[in-house]
């Protein structure tokens, strides 16, 4: 498809572009250029949007109409498309089963690149291209979930290194961008820590509202409603181990704490949103949550079919045809197939073993290790005594190296063969001698003979 190149003439003419010359007379009447690309550019975000649930109304007819608003605006002044997306807070507390540690791993990756795609499949048809805002929501929730500002600031730091290395669509917020407060000019991590509780204090002070009606909005305004939805069943999940169930929090003081806290994310999200638009309202508005599509576009980040759409509340893995999976970590752990792979020393993604392969390399090294045994059963029988190589007992207990340890029946058994033992050798003697008198008959002196003449003497005169 030609890039479409703003100039004067076509913004502010009827002179048409060479992309939209096969259009049917009749659709360029009713549309001029800027409508029509505009609408390619909308159709691009759409290819990556996040699926409807099935309890939510369906009002993206009415929610194209005012993106197309936003889009136009940049396209009518031939400018940069400007999209923004409050996201990528922290990773889920619940690292036993959820995900694969504290900072950003193949499913941040695989996320960036999906967005950071989508801006290029802009650029391919608009050639001023897009950009994409992240603004992290980390220090908005963080401590309703016990993680530490640290943490959030660690994750946020790698998350920035990664945009700047290889997402050259994709820029990131910072606090002072939506709250006034007094901030160094160059965050460090302990700055940023003393400061987080400050910047949660100026939000909700300067677009909070005390009198805000959780339960009223939630009842009234059905993206809150589904926003909160979310809310709970990650949470359900997430603080299990953070607050455990105990003699004093059952199941259903459990559910109700999780419910609460959905409620305070809400009130939360609720100025966060409001600072949102104060500060970037020509923005074109994305979202992660579930949502009716008439105010913002809800979006997919990972290429997966499970519900596990965020990487930082699941793990990933790839199947040897290339496709990804999303799931919790727990999942691939316990299926034989995936196999976890490590990047940099840390725990980053599963893999999908090629069982022929495997079954290859698991026969080679069965014979390889039959191989070794043979060997080792030339020099020595496997489990023989290393004393006196027999392989009635080990070492430990040989009696011949540990004569105290023998029984007494053993002993007195081993004395009675003894004694026999020396019997059978004395006859033994008795008979060769026996032998040797009988071979020597055949002399001049016979042993009777020789035996008389040593004799008394009346013997020998008879």
């Amino acid at each position: 498809m030609t890039v479409y190149e703003p100039t004067v003439s076509v913004l502010r003419s009827e002179t048409r572009p060479h992309a939209f010359r096969s259009t049917s007379a009749s659709y360029l009447k009713a549309e001029n250029a800027e409508t029509v690309i505009s609408k390619q550019i909308l159709d691009i975000i759409y290819q990556y949007r996040l699926e409807k649930v099935a309890d939510a109304h369906d009002k993206w007819i009415e929610g194209t109409a005012n993106f197309l608003k936003v889009i136009e605006k940049y396209v009518k002044v031939g400018s940069m498309v400007h999209m923004c997306l409050p996201a990528f807070p922290f990773k889920s507390k619940n690292q036993v089963t959820k995900c694969l540690g504290i900072l950003p791993d193949e499913a941040e990756v695989a996320a960036l690149t999906r967005l950071n795609s989508m801006c290029e499949e802009i650029g391919r048809i608009w050639a001023p291209g897009a950009r994409l805002l992240i603004i992290s929501d980390g220090l908005v929730y963080n401590d309703l979930l016990t993680i530490p500002d640290k943490d959030v600031w660690a994750y946020g730091q790698e998350l920035r290194a990664m945009g700047a290395k290889d997402f050259r669509h994709i820029e990131f917020s910072r606090l002072r961008d939506l709250v006034t407060i007094d901030l160094p000019t160059q965050l460090e991590e302990v700055s940023y820590v003393a400061n987080a509780t400050n910047f949660r204090r100026a939000l909700l002070n300067q677009f909070g509202k005390d009198d805000l009606d959780v339960y009223k909005i939630i009842s009234e305004h059905e993206d809150t409603r589904l926003t909160y939805q979310g809310h709970a069943r990650f949470l359900a999940s997430d603080l299990r181990h953070a607050f455990p169930k105990s003699e004093t929090r059952g199941s259903n003081r459990y559910k109700s704490d999780v419910k609460f806290l959905a409620r305070e994310m809400i009130r939360r999200g609720f100025a966060f949103s409001a600072a949102i638009r104060k500060n970037f309202p020509d923005y074109l508005r994305l979202s992660i949550h579930h949502s009716t599509g008439e105010y913002k576009v809800s979006l997919s980040l990972l290429p997966t079919k499970t519900s596990y759409t965020t990487p930082w509340m699941c793990a990933i893995a790839y199947n040897l045809d290339g496709t990804l999976i999303s799931a919790p970590k727990a999942d691939f752990e316990g299926d034989p197939k995936y196999e976890l792979v490590y990047k940099d020393g840390r725990p980053s993604f599963f893999k999908e073993v090629d069982r022929i392969a495997l079954a290859q390399q698991n026969t080679a090294n069965a014979i390889k290790d039959a191989d070794s045994s043979m060997d080792e059963n030339e020099a020595k029988t496997p489990g023989a005594c290393s004393h006196c190589g027999k392989t009635t007992h080990t070492e430990s207990r040989c009696f011949d190296k540990y004569p105290h340890l023998t029984p007494r029946w053993i002993k007195k058994r081993m004395g009675l063969a003894k004694s026999r033992a020396k019997q059978e050798n004395h006859n033994s003697d008795v008979s060769s001698n026996d032998i040797s008198s009988s071979e020597m008959g055949g002399s001049d002196v016979s042993s009777s003979d020789a035996a008389g003449s040593y004799g008394s003497g009346s013997e020998a005169s008879i």
